[in-house]
């Protein structure tokens, strides 16, 4: 487990905050362990400032159909308004459920992880877990991953309350994603494949460079912004062009410390050839600090039909 994952799961526990799933009238509900630190934990906060994000993504013309997308998962006070660009896009698109990938950042396994929840928990409400398709998962081998997994993880619950906020009421489907071979790539995106239909989104949560010393990455120390636009551009440029092999291969020679590059890997397989990429939002925490000492990524990416 990286260093950072440790602190974090560390401030969880003393804080109080490391909450697991609890029984409820509607069944087992994940309490949320970042509401009030990630993001607001009052409910008219919340969604007075994850609307106000949404309003300032401007988007321009647009045509298609989103089928997936790519956003961030930091404080909200910092990848929020990536995340906006990436949710605005699918207002107002009949969407009624969410296959949700994220990153282990707490758990290290094989495969992928589904959900033992009947519902996630945030201010703004419970989010229902499509249980007939988190059930029929855990029946393939592949993912059968810790159960654990998802309760300290903020990759998907950070996209939550712009999911909420779009969306309104639907069900979701949330992975847990673990160390993956270029065949599990496959196999999970054969599965997975199998639910997807026109009301349905691929959600996939990953941050981008994590550059400094804080984070064990240093490939560079002059010219840091323009070095990063590079970087992270590199690994963009291969996601939108749907090229998995390439990907892997520019992960594998850089190093770039994306961090849910296995999420981003099994859409890539889930992609039909029709669909194409673009690039919405982009930015670093250091653009936002003017501080490239350590500074995180953050890129907005859909897929249209």
């Amino acid at each position: 487990m990286k260093p950072l994952a440790v602190l974090f799961l560390i401030v969880f526990i003393i804080s109080g905050c490391f909450c697991p799933a609890a029984e409820a009238g509607e069944g087992v509900v994940r309490k949320s362990p970042i509401a009030g630190s990630w993001y607001p934990g009052e409910k008219n906060r919340l969604q007075s400032l994850v609307q106000d994000l949404l309003d300032k993504a401007q988007l321009g013309d647009m045509k298609g159909t989103p089928c997936a997308i790519v956003s961030p998962h930091a404080g909200i006070q910092f990848s929020g308004q990536a995340a906006a660009y990436a949710y605005k896009i699918l207002a107002g698109k009949g969407i009624k459920r969410v296959i949700l990938l994220g990153p282990s950042h707490y758990t290290f396994f094989r495969g992928l992880a589904t959900s033992e929840s009947d519902a996630y928990e945030t201010p703004l409400g419970t989010v229902s877990v499509d249980r007939n398709i988190s059930d029929a998962l855990k029946k393939h081998p592949l993912f059968q991953g810790p159960s654990e997994a998802e309760v300290p993880e903020h990759s998907l619950e950070m996209q939550l309350p712009f999911l909420q906020v779009v969306l309104g009421d639907f069900e979701m489907v949330p992975l847990v994603v673990g160390e993956m071979s270029k065949k599990d790539y496959e196999d999970a995106a054969a599965v997975l494949k199998k639910y997807v239909d026109d009301t349905t989104i691929i959600a996939v949560s990953s941050d981008f460079t994590h550059y400094g010393s804080r984070f064990g990455y240093v490939p560079f120390r002059d010219d840091v912004k323009e070095n990063l636009k590079k970087l992270d551009g590199g690994a963009i440029d291969k996601i939108v062009e749907k090229d998995l092999d390439g990907y892997l291969k520019y992960l594998d020679e850089t190093g770039a410390t994306i961090c849910g590059a296995r999420p981003i890997g099994v859409m890539l397989k889930m992609l039909s050839g029709e669909t194409r990429g673009k690039l919405l939002n982009y930015y670093t925490s250091g653009d936002l600090l003017n501080d490239y000492n350590d500074t995180v990524s953050y890129a907005a990416i859909v897929f249209m039909q």
